[in-house]
């Protein structure tokens, strides 16, 4: 399967996205297609076939239906780029064709104050129809191609049934009734100038949406200094771009300087500010070991580091693409509006012609004007661009906003779920606490203490759990060095087997230990079922050779975090495979009162099930190997960057401050997109609900009120402006 993302130009309202996924769905080999609105993107997975079908055919299909594909790319960044570069030039023809435009509009505005011939005024006319009205004709051409009808239609139709009529009056008055000689050219004038004017400002506020990934392209770097051998094979630094780096390389970065990429410290120390990819304003302590990211901000001192991923893989290259997907799918509101508007505009042309038949039938006199008048205003008010802006706007700032946050959310059916939350489930290690815990004590019950250290060393140094790197740092102090590893076996939730010299390995739970004939010894039992930190034993060859007591610090905004979601309404569990004293120690700290502990990685799965069958929505937060199931089986899984891999993929959300008070921020945000979502969705649905009737003469008879086309114009315009600055709140409003 492939994936290919394509910039498409002349898509601009619902029923684009819907011709668009119709046309290239239907297409065979294709497997899914994402059509982005706000990107004037088209993201295609499809399976090749060689000489059969290949990008190649998702351009001429896409052509054949009357858009221009621009370019091809398999990362959706580039695709964008290309988009870009084409909707800013949209706009700036659209500004030159709103100035002209407008020079031609105003004389027909002030027709009767400048007494202006009706042959002066179908001259100034004709220029303005048709060139300042031209995006919406070459529009209208396009829909007759693929034999559908959007937005582009309904402007050009009513725009030139006002521009005929007022021709055919201006020509030959005489043949008409004396009321009806009044050319509508203050009608061809409003609407073309105030569509035109709609469609600028729409273009414009849709752009400041997105403003979270270009800052965060606009501040990406571009080149690092990296140490490379020189002439007599000595280290000189030298400068080059950031994707002919490899893996393992220096770079160099001096105090002020961006760091290029990820990577670990491996001479110096400062202080980093992360920033751009937490949003944490406080800057973090880095030494020898620590982890750096690229595109934070080097303080104080200068450092050496190695570099662990290339450009492409680095966590703000993966933030930028992942954000970049969030805000191209879809929620399942969205697509049932999609649904809706493809047949909204074939709805409202045949409304609009059964509408002027009506008034031409049984209207009063003239009886033409009046058909004309209300048909042109149905055309002109009933516009799908709004409801087709109204979620992924809102997506796109969202989206945007929580990615300034430190906040990464998978994709846009997330927003549904958050909304409806009942329960958060915790893990304890690496999330509540620190996830470093330290060895406080190594207890030896046989055997030597060396020996007992070198075992437990060979076999937790291939293990990513956060005790593992306490033993293998509390071995490394002790300065004892690693038997030999023949084997390795990770149990989740329980501990590892390893073998080393014909011997048999195991360090995890004393529960598992014992499981497998490794009870612990009488007199240590007691002592050890009374210890509040967590306990890992070491057993070799069936002998019990001794335990390590570890302690692990709570997370400062750990009990602030419970107490922000259980004021939302949330209740809050903890979930643990630690042992109970352990467990019942960090809710305490924290104010959890409900407690699974001793759980194993399956067993938090049934907990989440078992909620879930109560009827509970239920959100996991967890950062290690053994939370991806549970982070799976949830409503929603939530994880902290600094987890494993596979616990960061199984994940909906992404936090990367470590600050657990941005959980509560980003389900408020999720809220709130959500809320927005709706908003934008009821004031598109209220403007053609009002209006088409309003258009089509429903208040006439009781008030005399026909609504004329131009302001019918300007009402279609405004409610893709009143969405698009809408969803700019979720920018600028405080979570």
């Amino acid at each position: 399967m492939r994936t290919v993302v394509l910039p498409v130009r002349g898509m601009h309202c619902a029923s684009c996205v819907a011709k668009m996924e119709s046309v290239v769905g239907a297409l065979s080999g294709v497997h899914s297609v994402s059509v982005d609105l706000p990107s004037r993107t088209v993201a295609v997975a499809y399976a090749p076939l060689p000489g059969r079908f290949g990008v190649r055919e998702l351009r001429r299909a896409i052509e054949g239906a009357g858009y221009d594909v621009l370019g091809e790319s398999e990362s959706r960044a580039q695709a964008e780029q290309l988009s870009l570069l084409a909707q800013q030039s949209e706009q700036r023809v659209l500004m030159t064709r709103l100035q002209w435009s407008m020079l031609f509009a105003v004389p027909l505005f002030l027709s009767d104050w400048l007494n202006l011939s009706p042959y002066t005024e179908f001259l100034l006319a004709i220029p303005l129809q048709v060139w300042g009205g031209w995006h919406f004709h070459e529009g209208l051409v396009r829909s007759l191609r693929r034999r559908s009808a959007d937005m582009n239609t309904l402007v050009s139709l009513s725009t030139w049934a006002a521009f005929l009529l007022s021709a055919y009056v201006s020509m030959f008055p005489e043949s008409l009734p004396a009321a009806a000689r009044h050319p509508q050219w203050d009608a061809v004038a409003g609407l073309v100038t105030m569509i035109t004017l709609g469609r600028w400002l729409e273009a414009k506020t849709r752009g400041k949406t997105n403003e979270a990934v270009a800052k965060l392209m606009r501040i990406a770097p571009k080149t690092v200094r990296v140490l490379r051998a020189g002439p007599g094979h000595s280290a000189q630094a030298e400068t080059v771009p950031i994707s002919e780096v490899e893996v393992g390389e220096i770079i160099q970065v001096r105090p002020g300087e961006q760091i290029g990429l990820d990577g670990a410290v491996l001479s110096g120390s400062s202080t980093v500010d992360e920033s751009l990819l937490t949003g944490e304003s406080l800057p973090v302590e880095k030494s020898l070991g620590s982890r750096v990211w690229g595109g934070s901000i080097n303080k104080t001192g200068a450092l050496d580091v190695r570099v662990a991923k290339p450009g492409s893989e680095s966590a703000l290259a993966r933030i930028v693409e992942a954000v970049r997907f969030s805000q191209a799918t879809k929620p399942r509101i969205q697509r049932f509006v999609d649904r809706v508007t493809g047949w909204f505009v074939p709805g409202v042309i045949l409304a609009g012609v059964a509408c002027a038949v009506l008034w031409a039938l049984y209207g009063p006199e003239p009886k033409v004007v009046f058909a004309l008048t209300s048909m042109v205003s149905v055309f002109a008010v009933a516009c799908p661009c709004a409801l087709g802006l109204a979620t992924p706007l809102a997506i796109v700032a969202g989206v945007g906003r929580a990615a300034e946050m430190g906040v990464f959310i998978r994709n846009a059916d997330v927003l549904e779920a958050v909304g409806r939350l009942d329960v958060v489930l915790f893990d304890k290690t690496g999330t509540l606490t620190e996830g470093r815990p330290r060895v406080v004590e190594a207890v030896i019950v046989a055997g030597g203490r060396d020996e007992m250290l070198s075992y437990a060393f060979a076999a937790e140094q291939r293990s990513e759990h956060p005790f593992a790197a306490a033993v293998v740092a509390y071995a490394k102090g002790a300065g004892v060095s690693a038997a030999k590893v023949d084997s390795f076996e990770a149990f989740p939730g329980r501990g590892v087997l390893a073998t080393s010299g014909g011997r048999t390995v195991r360090v995890g739970s004393l529960g598992w230990l014992k499981e497998n004939g490794a009870p612990i010894p009488l007199e240590h039992a007691r002592r050890f079922q009374e210890e509040a930190g967590s306990l890992l034993g070491v057993v070799v060859d069936g002998r019990f050779l001794g335990v390590f007591l570890l302690a692990d610090t709570l997370r400062p905004s750990a009990k602030s975090a419970v107490s922000a979601l259980k004021d939302m309404g949330l209740e809050v569990y903890l979930v643990s495979g630690d042992r109970n004293a352990a467990s019942y120690r960090v809710a305490e700290a924290v104010g959890i009162s409900t407690v699974f502990a001793e759980v194993l990685p399956e067993e938090k799965v049934k907990t989440v099930a078992r909620l879930q069958a109560e009827g509970k929505r239920v959100a996991m937060v967890g950062e290690g190997f053994n939370d991806a199931p549970a982070l799976s089986a949830a409503d929603i899984g939530i994880s902290l960057a600094s987890g494993t891999d596979i616990a960061i993929e199984a994940a909906d959300i992404t936090l990367v401050n470590p600050d657990l008070e941005t959980l509560a921020l980003a389900i408020r945000l999720s809220q709130k997109i959500r809320k927005v979502i709706w908003e934008n969705l009821v004031l598109s649905f209220a403007y053609n609900l009002l209006l088409i009737p309003v258009a089509a003469g429903a208040l006439y008879a009781p008030f005399g009120i026909l609504l004329k086309p131009q302001y019918a114009g300007a009402a279609m315009a405004l409610s893709s402006i009143s969405v698009a600055l809408n969803s700019l709140r979720l920018r600028r409003k405080k979570i």
